[in-house]
């Protein structure tokens, strides 16, 4: 994953790199079928093929951006002014959340009592809240309140909270002192398995402690390739071959533990380890490595040159990742929808495609209409400032 590889120009449109925003309107789609519960059609996603999943997608692409946009501004303006650019990003994010946390419990709240089915707000993880609303409340402004479904927003706004604060530090050349102190802290976490608390007895789905590891090697590549010109340093990557080998090696033994249990394919004790040694909350070093391996083979496959990106057919997924949060945020509202409408009517192979379908196809609208929006925006913005 070089400089060349990683952060080249590769197809761009208005100066973005095309690749991140494809693969993280992919990543919101695989994010959306992964949240219906027992829905076939997220077989076709990562998470049942590989090691890792959508999640990865996001956080490290997350990192390469913000890592990229708020350390070229901090070349420009000076890193207090990118500093501050990038905690109004982060507040940004955190009104996103409590303002989508509000609609996902009346979301979640109405299906209960619409189905009379109770159990609906005990799976999504709202019971606290309709019993202690008030308590609940402030602990999802800290937050301390993590419905199902809505985790991964909570560790972006850490996370991106934490690179703000880094980028002065960034701009004096400490890129190897932080990347070598986010690696360690993520060993640490493998050994101790050290969480935050959540309220009001668990811990973050998502530990921040372990996956900051992979935002910052995001960011490490994302600021050394596009600020400085060159590799990150301590992240050099193995010959191509070692990676595909590797990934190969790991989508064999997912299909196993996907497929596992109904064809006997292997003994319960490896059964047990691959889940030990994949484990998501702590970002286990199977997890962390498979995804790194796929970063790498799809870097060297989807080069500068890849045409295909700014086709036809791409372009709704390109939209949708320049929109990412506002069509993760229609995505998790689709997500509770579309579990509330199997969850009553049933299951099986043509529902969960309908309603599997039908929320995509309303992400991608929703992102046109946005493109759409934008642009005209910025059209009439230039209109008058021409006149």
């Amino acid at each position: 994953m070089s400089a060349d590889g990683a952060t080249g120009s590769a197809v761009r449109v208005a100066g973005r790199d095309l690749r991140l925003d494809f693969f993280r309107g992919v990543g919101l789609v695989f994010i959306f079928l992964d949240h219906i519960p027992d829905n076939w059609i997220s077989y076709l996603t990562l998470a049942n093929v590989m090691f890792c999943d959508a999640a990865e997608i996001f956080l490290f692409i997350s990192g390469y951006s913000a890592a990229m946009v708020f350390g070229r501004l901090g070349q420009r303006e000076g890193s207090v002014f990118a500093a501050a650019q990038a905690l109004k990003r982060t507040w940004t994010l955190y009104v996103a959340h409590i303002f989508l946390f509000v609609i996902f419990v009346a979301q979640v709240a109405y299906a209960a009592r619409r189905f009379a089915n109770p159990m609906f707000a005990e799976e999504m993880n709202v019971a606290s809240f309709l019993e202690e609303p008030g308590v609940a409340v402030l602990m999802a402004l800290f937050l301390q309140l993590q419905p199902m479904f809505m985790s991964i927003l909570p560790l972006y706004i850490v996370l991106l909270l934490g690179l703000s604060l880094l980028l002065p530090l960034l701009k004096r050349g400490f890129l190897a002192p932080i990347l070598l102190a986010s690696i360690a802290l993520w060993i640490l976490v493998q050994v101790t398995g050290v969480n935050l608390p959540l309220y009001p007895d668990g811990r973050w789905y998502f530990n921040p402690l372990a996956w900051q590891c992979l935002f910052m090697i995001g960011a490490a590549f994302g600021y050394a390739g596009n600020v400085l010109g060159r590799d990150p340093p301590l992240l050099q990557t193995p010959p191509l071959w070692v990676s595909a080998a590797f990934l190969a090696v790991c989508v064999a033994a997912k299909l196993a533990l996907t497929f596992g249990p109904n064809f006997d394919l292997m003994p319960g004790w490896l059964y047990d380890a691959l889940w030990r040694i994949g484990d998501k909350t702590s970002l286990a070093p199977l997890r962390l490595l498979n995804f790194l391996a796929l970063a790498h083979v799809v870097v060297a496959v989807v080069g500068v040159d890849s045409r295909w990106l700014a086709s036809e057919w791409a372009r709704p997924l390109v939209r949708a990742g320049q929109h990412s949060l506002e069509i993760f945020c229609f995505g998790i509202f689709l997500s509770v929808a579309g579990h509330a409408i199997l969850t009553e009517w049933g299951h099986g192979w043509a529902p969960e495609a309908v309603v599997s379908a039908g929320g995509i196809v309303a992400m991608l609208i929703a992102a046109r209409f946005l493109s759409w929006s934008r642009r005209r925006a910025g059209g009439a913005t230039a209109a008058r400032s021409g006149g």
